[in-house]
């Protein structure tokens, strides 16, 4: 019954760690604001930005645009990679390998395997008080 489970939880969590963000281009010739901003309707205030604890839609979609995961989802909604450049799976369907991009956090730190690790763990333990704990 524990990897129905994880399975469900991991449905849930992908999309909240799996945020893309793009850069698009604009056309040559094109001048921009001195500043950029972009306002969303989230439809409702969020209870937390910490992914742990996130359990409503508002919160999700904060979540998908706040980070990215080892993966993320196209247009159409297939997983595809995002700090995970690729992935395998045992014939048990009970191990995942992912290999890693380079990537680096905000401060300039190298993302690891271990902050996934840390990630899964802190949202597995009762003491985080996370809805999937």
């Amino acid at each position: 019954m524990k990897l129905p489970k994880l399975l469900l939880l991991a449905s849930i969590m992908s999309p909240i760690l799996a945020t893309p963000s793009y850069a698009v281009p604009y056309p040559a010739g094109v001048t921009l604001a001195e500043t950029q901003e972009i306002t969303l309707n989230n439809g409702a205030e969020v209870t937390s930005i910490d992914p742990a604890k996130q359990a409503a839609e508002p919160a999700f979609n904060l979540g998908r645009d706040l980070f990215e995961g080892l993966t993320i989802q196209d247009k159409q909604g297939k997983t595809i990679p995002g700090i995970a450049k690729s992935w395998t799976v045992n014939d048990n369907n009970t191990v995942y390998t992912f290999h890693l991009r380079d990537a680096k956090w905000s401060n300039g730190d190298e993302v690891t395997a271990q902050d996934f690790v840390y990630s899964w763990q802190r949202l597995l333990d009762p003491n985080t008080a996370s809805p999937y704990a």
